[in-house]
């Protein structure tokens, strides 16, 4: 018997491929089932083809739909899930390069300017990775993980 998502989350790590066995290229109806709880939210563009779905039983967890498809899932303030090589909400820039030296790449954060950056390595170049998002004193504030839609910034644009 495979146990339930929620059992296992906080062993879960978020990575490019998914997380737990939510996995990036899922319908929307088997993200709900493999997380066991409903996902809730409304179309982000007026094309209804982007969606961002979030779950009561997963809070700080962001799920963006791309032609119904699982695209990217975020994590952000308090969320207690990590990536495998231990970066969550909260560490350092200066931590994520460390962990991420070698082909992560640094953009300035769009809105909030330097210190601020997006923090982006890839797994498979422009096609799966994992971005980290820092706040102006440089710590990890979301993290969003899987398809080129990590690099969207304000919905699927």
């Amino acid at each position: 018997m495979i146990a339930p998502l929620w059992i296992a989350a906080a062993a879960a790590h978020l990575t490019p491929d998914g997380w737990g066995a939510v996995k990036i290229g899922m319908s929307q109806a088997e993200v709900a089932r493999a997380l066991g709880a409903k996902l809730e939210g409304e179309p982000i563009d007026d094309a209804t083809t982007c969606l961002e779905q979030i779950s009561g039983a997963y809070p700080d967890m962001w799920f963006m739909f791309l032609e119904r498809k699982l695209a990217r899932i975020s994590v952000g303030e308090k969320s207690k899930v990590t990536t495998p090589r231990g970066i969550g909400i909260g560490a350092s820039a200066a931590q994520v390069r460390r962990k991420y030296a070698r082909g992560l790449h640094a953009e300035e954060h769009e809105y909030l300017g330097k210190p601020a950056e997006y923090l982006t390595y890839w797994t498979v170049p422009k096609k799966r990775g994992v971005r980290f998002e820092t706040d102006r004193k440089r710590r990890v504030e979301t993290i969003h993980a899987g398809d080129d839609s990590i690099q969207l910034i304000e919905g699927c644009a």
